[in-house]
């Protein structure tokens, strides 16, 4: 289940739970950015086990140096509108499973569909992008230099979601099935019936 974060009191659980999740994975913890849509991933007891914030790529972000540098990257600056960075994007230790990172790739689809999303850029833990690359097949651009922050290496990512949805050779049918649900495909009723 996802909670969407649109008041106070979600946000302060929103930011608890990110602090636990920052804490067990050395990431650096910062506040929600004030224009993005930030989501809650909930288990069936309703107890708080992930996040994931989605930032729309405006002009005034392209000077933070937290993220990907998107001041080069002419497919984001001439989609802005339609670009956005992925943040606080984790679940905490004891929950991480295969299950729940497709439920975090469920929420990102639609939250493409919804948004009419051409592209999402994060950093990706080195060690998320190449399972996301080799064992899922996922399509996931490298856009530059990795960076280490403490003691991880990061990856900046592009995902061109227009691509990811439409050409699914390769991928293991659990991915399929994502790219399924976002085209409204009637093979969608065989995987969330």
């Amino acid at each position: 289940m996802n909670v969407l974060v649109d008041n106070n009191e979600k946000k302060a659980e929103f930011m608890n739970l990110w602090n636990q999740i920052a804490n067990e994975r050395k990431y650096q913890v910062t506040e929600l950015e004030e224009n993005s849509e930030a989501f809650i991933l909930k288990d069936k007891a309703g107890n708080g086990i992930g996040t994931i914030e989605f930032v729309p790529c405006v002009g005034n972000l392209l000077e933070m140096n937290d993220l990907v540098d998107i001041s080069n990257e002419t497919r984001i600056m001439q989609n802005l509108k339609h670009s956005y960075q992925v943040r606080k994007m984790g679940v905490k230790r004891e929950f991480a499973s295969k299950t729940v990172l497709l439920d975090l790739l469920k929420l990102a689809a639609m939250h493409a569909k919804n948004k009419q999303v051409r592209f999402y850029l994060s950093y990706l833990e080195k060690n998320h992008y190449d399972k996301l690359t080799e064992k899922f097949k996922f399509r996931i651009e490298k856009i530059g230099e990795e960076t280490v922050f403490g003691k991880k290496r990061f990856v900046p990512a592009l995902i061109d979601v227009e691509d990811a949805i439409q050409n699914t050779q390769g991928y293991p049918i659990y991915i399929k099935s994502i790219a399924y649900l976002v085209k409204g495909t009637k093979k969608v009723k065989t995987f969330f019936a």
